[in-house]
């Protein structure tokens, strides 16, 4: 295999495009069907984002304020007094008995539960869980927990569009491309923010980036984003003033704070796992049951202090992107939002992370601003912009999302003087956390179950290779009238290469090995080439790449290949095997480590 970069041919050689234009090509054409329902999934994701918001509602007035209404309300508000402390048990109480006698994986926030099933579920998850999922959130956050409720929505979107590709006969990889739509649908239609629904799918739910999976999943995000204006409106849910930068120095205040972010990150992430370890391991009887009941205490006793952290805490987001919280607030609040997001969590009730993550990193955030105002007022122009900067970080740093959390406060801010400051906060916290912590909040529950999860990925190299780079140019070959007695004299036992066998005008017949000409029984038996040569092979095509021929070896259970000239003309111009394959490995080490491969060269 010669010594090469992947975007050259071999020896300089230019590639030429084929001419003929072709349907299909470079995108299947079933991804049109998939494509079609895909759109109906995001349909129905806007419908549950929809909906499981007004249960929400319905159940704050219910247990808060004691009125059956779908107004939409702050639990903050109460007039409970000390009463308030009983309110969140109950939900606790109710998450945990749906939890111990119906659907285990209700527990938890939802986007891990959906990754299990791409990963390692074939993308199949459970009709119960699209039904339940949104009653115990709602139970859950109607009752005080300290949770957003986009978690769960993705989830329940995720069942729906993986339900559908069930019920459709779909293979695991259309499941899992819908199942991200409905992920994308509810992210989208929860915060009327379709690139951020995109984006989390790609983060978390694809792994990859690729055009026969983002289509679909932008489609069904574009669709529910429609739903959710058509019940609200255009206006953002987080509305913020015209943030701009004094100048470029400033940005170096981001990065600051975006280590800032990584420490809370890496506190929430180690904190939170601790915590479910313990309810995990609490001496009690039937403790899914109880365990969410004792945290949901613990809630209420922060929450009579705290009130604001009752609920999505949608207000205090606004309350601190618009500078009306002063900054001993800013600290009890955002502490107190902590240390409630993780006890309610890590006890297993049911809420999502985004939204608290929010109200945590934008609290110290807008702290931070105000002490660099202080300190550098020429320098710092309003503490709330650090405050939206810190609450990309704080979430793109736990859920190891950073695309989705840069374009999603960019989404809600409107502003596009934002972009610059958000990309340095997010990406300094993001690789701090990675520094120090190898899960995140979304993958510490999987691997503790076991399982493997990489949240990083890449192109693979079989897709950035053609056939023709690897492949043996020299070989030996056989014509199809040649005689048993005659070839084994001019071929040695140890050669254990593939070799073609072909026609006198060169086209191929078959292939034999070296093996193949000592198991016939005499060896002077006058066996011709053309009854000897086996069918068990690969033919590929020069520009091929080495991915598609790796598809083809697996469907067919067979790990040798002849490479020919073209489709028209089959006369051989190289020979492969599995092995050969297994080489282009080769490449990543010599690019991403300064070793040597053990032999010393990079190839044949």
């Amino acid at each position: 295999m010669a010594d090469f970069p992947f975007s050259q041919a071999p020896n300089g050689a230019e590639v030429k495009p084929r001419k003929k234009i072709q349907f299909g090509v470079a995108l299947e054409p079933e991804v049109v069907k998939i494509c079609c329902y895909a759109v109906l999934v995001g349909f129905v994701g806007g419908l549950v984002a929809e909906g499981l918001l007004e249960l929400i509602y319905l159940f704050t007035n219910i247990f808060f304020y004691g009125r059956f209404s779908f107004a939409i309300t702050n639990p903050a508000y109460n007039h409970l007094g000390l009463w308030v402390i009983l309110i969140p048990p109950i939900g606790g109480l109710l998450v945990g008995i749906m939890v111990h006698y119906w659907e285990p994986t209700l527990k938890g926030h939802g986007i891990p539960e959906a990754m299990e099933a791409v990963l390692f579920g074939q993308s199949r998850m459970r009709l119960r869980v699209a039904f339940l999922k949104p009653l115990a959130t709602a139970f859950a956050i109607g009752t005080g927990g300290p949770f957003g409720a986009e978690g769960p929505i993705i989830q329940t979107g995720a069942a729906f569009g993986s339900l559908f590709g069930q019920a459709l006969g779909l293979t695991p990889y259309y499941r899992r491309v819908l199942l991200a739509s409905g992920a994308a649908a509810g992210m989208a239609a929860t915060f009327t923010a379709p690139l951020a629904g995109i984006l989390v799918a790609i983060e978390l739910l694809l792994f990859e980036f690729r055009a026969r999976s983002f289509i679909p999943v932008s489609l069904a995000a574009a669709v529910a984003t429609g739903v959710r204006i058509y019940f609200v409106g255009w206006a953002p849910l987080f509305p913020t003033p015209a943030f701009r930068l004094t100048s470029m120095n400033e940005l170096w205040l981001f990065g600051v704070m975006g280590v800032l972010m990584g420490i809370i990150g890496i506190a929430m992430i180690r904190t939170l796992g601790w915590l479910e370890d313990f309810f995990d391991h609490l001496p009690v009887k039937r403790a899914l049951i109880w365990s969410p009941a004792i945290g949901a205490l613990a809630l209420g006793i922060i929450g009579y202090f705290y009130p604001q952290i009752f609920g999505t805490g949608y207000d205090t987001i606004r309350d601190m992107l618009n500078d009306r919280l002063p900054a001993n607030k800013l600290i009890g609040v955002s502490v107190a939002k902590f240390v409630a997001l993780v006890v309610s969590l890590g006890s297993g009730t049911t809420g999502g992370v985004f939204a608290p993550s929010l109200i945590v990193g934008g609290g110290f955030g807008a702290v931070f601003g105000m002490g660099c105002h202080h300190l550098f007022p020429h320098l710092v122009s309003d503490p709330a912009f650090y405050a939206l900067a810190a609450m990309a970080a704080c979430f793109g740093g736990i859920a190891r999302a950073p695309f989705t959390s840069i374009v999603f406060l960019f989404e809600l801010s409107h502003n596009p003087n934002s972009l610059l400051p958000l990309i340095v906060c997010v990406m300094v916290a993001d690789g701090f956390v990675r520094l120090f912590s190898r899960d995140s909040i979304m993958t510490s529950k999987l691997v503790k179950r076991g399982l493997i999860v990489l949240q990083d990925y890449s192109v693979p190299v079989l897709m950035r290779a053609r056939i023709d780079q690897i492949m043996q140019k020299e070989f030996n070959s056989l014509d199809a009238d040649d005689e048993l007695r005659s070839v084994i004299t001019r071929i040695t036992p140890g050669h254990v290469g593939v070799i073609p066998v072909v026609e006198k005008d060169g086209s191929l017949v078959g292939i034999v090995e070296a093996h193949d000409l000592l198991k016939v029984d005499p060896p002077d038996h006058h066996f011709k080439m053309r009854e000897l040569a086996r069918q068990d092979y690969v033919m590929a095509y020069p520009d091929e790449p080495v991915d598609q021929v790796n598809r083809d070896m697996l469907l067919k259970n067979n790990e040798n290949i002849v490479v020919v000239e073209s489709h028209e003309s089959h006369k051989p111009v190289g020979v492969a095997r599995a092995n050969d394959l297994l080489q282009l490995r080769r490449w990543l080490v010599q690019e991403e480590t300064r070793e040597t491969p053990a032999n010393g060269s990079t190839g044949k």
